[in-house]
């Protein structure tokens, strides 16, 4: 098992491509035929039963308060960058000293290894300790629902039985399918229809699609649960449009959609409201020295939500601008490249865009 992470911070699944996941799972030798053998080939430091009390968006970047001082790169991605808290209440505990409420990490998905936890249901758990102690599992390491494991239980009674691969997703799928309204909605540089299933607490979608000229869309390989349908428009790696499922910007006002097995709805319509956008600019500042180091960029992550976010190259001189901004409140960090020698701070600072803001003043620290 591998998590290769080359990039150093998540700014939008749908903006700039600068964190990249490659996950290859090892497959058990023939040699593993037992719960123990089992165990100790994937190094499970846990095994137990339990079942999903909530699941959250961790990350240290978005999680820390106005003004706070933070790194401007996460030094070690494994520890510091976005992933998911799961809390379950165990339910029977094969190995390992479990407390009755568990909280275990686990990555996004879409790549990272990261296994998708849903509150209610109940899961038999594989999970491993770093050296703080604290549990994470991820899709290589057997995890899965209950009642998709039972011949696991075979392992865990000492049973000889052929090992079976680890794939805890139905295999019964559906397609959503649908129009945009109105249809030139769609007719800038790059615009997508995601569907993101509700609570799974990642901003990696389950699933998207590119709607045709005509405005059509269609999203195949849908797992039965409950989503939210996003449509996405961007220009210039900015984004300009930002709309759920059937056109709104709250996702509170959003309508889920349910897909049962067998059943494929295809008459969707997803009507766009025009959105307008905003410029923010401003300097980068250094105390200590005026001209910064080199690789410096500015993040605006939206408060409330994963999506929207936003990132600028500084200049030299410390400048920057965004150009089209939707509107909404932000935060605003500066991050450094991490090839840079030394080692900075910055100061995390809070944007209301309800309007052209032309003198955003944030703070680069050398540590």
């Amino acid at each position: 098992m591998r998590v290769q992470f080359v990039a150093a911070v998540i700014v939008g699944l749908t903006l700039i491509p600068v964190l990249v996941f490659s996950c290859t799972c090892a497959a058990p030798t023939a040699l593993v035929k037992t719960a123990s053998e089992l165990a100790a080939w994937n190094r499970a430091d846990a095994i137990f039963e339990g079942k999903v009390e909530s699941v959250e968006l961790g990350w240290k970047l978005k999680e820390a308060q106005i003004g706070d001082v933070i790194p401007t790169i996460a030094t070690d991605l494994d520890k510091d960058g976005p992933g998911r808290m799961v809390s379950l209440e165990v339910l029977h505990s094969y190995r390992g000293d479990q407390r009755k409420l568990t909280r275990l990490s686990t990555g996004l998905g879409g790549g990272d290894c990261g296994f998708d936890f849903e509150v209610g249901k109940r899961y038999r758990v594989y999970a491993f300790k770093d050296e703080a102690g604290e549990l994470s599992t991820n899709i290589c390491s057997r995890t899965a629902l209950l009642e998709k494991s039972r011949r696991n239980s075979a392992y865990l009674h000492g049973k000889r039985v052929a090992p079976i691969a680890n794939n805890g997703v139905s295999t019964t799928t559906s397609k959503l399918c649908g129009r945009v309204f109105p249809t030139d909605a769609t007719g800038s540089v790059d615009s997508q229809i995601l569907l993101v299933r509700i609570g799974r607490k990642s901003p990696v979608p389950d699933s998207e699609a590119e709607p045709g000229s005509d405005g059509s869309f269609c999203v195949t390989d849908v797992n039965p649960g409950k989503y939210h349908l996003l449509f996405v428009n961007r220009d210039e790696q900015s984004l300009t449009s930002f709309v759920y499922f059937p056109g709104v910007r709250n996702p509170s006002e959003a309508t889920a959609i349910e897909i049962i097995p067998g059943h494929n709805p295809s008459d969707l319509v997803f009507n766009i409201p025009a959105q307008a956008t905003f410029s923010v600019s401003g300097t980068v500042s250094n105390s200590d020295n005026p001209q910064l180091p080199a690789a410096v960029r500015v993040m605006l992550m939206s408060a409330s939500q994963p999506l929207p976010a936003y990132t600028a190259n500084a200049a030299t001189s410390g400048s920057f601008v965004f150009n089209q901004v939707l509107p909404g409140e932000y935060r605003a960090i500066v991050t450094v490249d991490p090839s840079v020698e030394s080692k900075w701070s910055t100061r995390k600072a809070r944007v209301e865009v309800v309007g052209d803001i032309t003198h955003l003043s944030l703070e680069l620290i050398e540590n």
